[in-house]
C-alpha cells in the first residue's frame, strides 16, 4: 500500500490482504471478516477525505480497522478511538501497534457518547456506528460526534443504505449474523439536516455499491 499525491495507491484485493497479515492474531474466521471489509466497506472513499497529518477522533473504532489503515499510510498526527468494547478496543491497540505507529493513536473505552474526548479534531468519523444505536438516541449520539469536530474539520458519517430492499435485507442478515442484532436503517437525510443546521455545508453525498451491500457516505465540513 503507497500513499502518492495525497491519495492512496492500492486495489481491494491489496488492502484486503494488508488486513489479512496485519490481523494474524486473531482466530481465522475473525481475521477474514476483517480483512474482507473492503469488499463492504468504501475505505476508498474514506480515505481521500482524511488530510495528511490529521488529528482523527474514530466514533465506534471496533477493531480498528480504518485507523490501520490511514496510521499505514501516515495520514494520522494523531488519533483517538473509542468503542464500548473492550475486547475489540484491545485488537486494535495491537493492529495499531503493529503498523509501527500505533505512538500516534490512542483507544478509549465509552459507555455513553458524551464521555467522547473533550477536544477537537480536523476529522471525526463515525461508520456503521449509528444503525447499532437506539432509534431515540441518534440524534444526540451525532451531535456529540460533531461537538468535536474543529473549525473547519470534517465530520464524516458512513452507513448503510435505507434501500432497495434487498441490499437492505443483506445489511441486516450480515448484522443478524454477526452481532445478533437485527438493525433498523438511519434515516440518512436526518442526519445531513442535523449537521448542516450545527453550522457544516455538505462536501460530499454518495450512496456506493459493494456486492450485495450499500453504503451512504456523507462528508460534512464545519464552517
Amino acid at each position: 500500500m503507497s500513499s502518492e499525491s495525497g491519495s492512496f495507491s492500492f486495489s481491494r484485493p491489496d488492502l484486503s490482504r494488508f488486513l489479512f497479515d496485519l490481523y494474524d492474531y486473531e482466530p481465522g474466521l475473525l481475521r477474514r471478516l476483517i480483512s474482507a471489509r473492503p469488499h463492504v466497506c468504501p475505505f476508498d472513499h474514506i480515505e481521500r477525505h482524511i488530510p495528511q497529518d490529521a488529528r482523527v477522533l474514530d466514533v465506534g473504532c471496533g477493531n480498528g480497522a480504518l485507523l490501520a489503515i490511514l496510521l499505514a499510510a501516515g495520514r494520522i498526527k494523531e488519533a483517538v478511538g473509542c468503542d464500548v468494547h473492550e475486547g475489540a478496543l484491545a485488537s486494535a491497540r495491537t493492529a495499531a501497534d503493529r503498523t509501527g505507529r500505533g505512538n500516534a493513536v490512542s483507544f478509549r473505552r465509552i459507555q455513553d457518547f458524551q464521555e467522547l474526548p473533550d477536544a477537537l479534531f480536523d476529522v471525526v468519523t463515525m461508520v456503521d456506528v449509528l444503525h447499532h444505536v437506539p432509534d431515540g438516541a441518534r440524534a444526540q449520539a451525532v451531535a456529540q460526534a460533531i461537538r468535536r469536530v474543529a473549525p473547519g474539520g470534517v465530520f464524516l458519517f458512513k452507513d448503510m443504505v435505507e434501500g432497495p430492499f434487498w441490499r437492505k435485507l443483506a445489511h441486516n442478515l450480515d448484522d443478524l449474523i454477526f452481532s445478533g442484532e437485527w438493525v433498523k436503517q438511519v434515516k440518512t437525510a436526518d442526519v445531513e439536516k442535523q449537521v448542516i443546521n450545527a453550522g457544516f455545508e455538505l462536501v460530499e453525498s454518495k450512496n456506493i455499491p459493494r456486492l450485495f451491500y450499500g453504503n451512504t457516505l456523507r462528508v460534512l465540513k464545519r464552517v
